[in-house]
């Protein structure tokens, strides 16, 4: 049987020299080089501020926690995520509804998370997988005509537009 891999890491060797010196300088988090990081995560963006977290998972858990999900809540998840994203809703308290993907891009879209909406319904975290990015102003639009939050998760996208 042939094995495709799911991603190939693209590490040069300046990138494994910044690791050696980044561990050589005693801080892991929160030194000199998460501060570099967080500014060139805005640079790049155009954010205002930026935060390193331990993760993903901490970073999405987070964000549910300031959108005040909790019990009685659901979010709308796709069925094709890594784990974290459901955690980081079931961490608060809230339900995790899924909305199927597309079978080619394995992103959510509108339709299918029109599908899932109800009362309980508080919030949508679409997440663009694999670097091919959702139709966000379409998902943002039907958030705003239903008054959900919107957390946009970009793990598999940064800089894709």
């Amino acid at each position: 049987m042939k094995e495709i891999a799911f991603s190939s890491p693209d590490i040069t060797r300046e990138d494994i020299e910044v690791v050696a010196q980044v561990i050589s300088s005693g801080w892991l988090a929160h030194g000199k080089y998460s501060k570099r990081l967080e500014d060139l995560f805005c640079e790049f963006t155009g954010a205002k501020f930026a935060t390193t977290v331990s993760n993903c998972t901490a970073g999405l858990h987070l964000s549910c926690i300031v959108a005040g999900f909790g019990p009685g809540d659901e979010v709308i998840v796709p069925a094709q995520t890594h784990v974290a994203t459901a955690h980081a809703v079931e961490y608060t308290g809230a339900k995790v509804v899924f909305a199927d993907v597309d079978p080619i891009l394995g992103n959510t879209s509108v339709r299918k998370i029109r599908k899932k909406l109800n009362t309980a319904t508080k919030g949508v975290i679409p997440v663009h997988m694999s670097g091919y990015p959702c139709d966000m102003p379409a998902i943002s639009n039907l958030c705003s005509k239903n008054n959900l939050v919107l957390i946009e998760d970009c793990a598999h996208a940064l800089g894709t537009t």
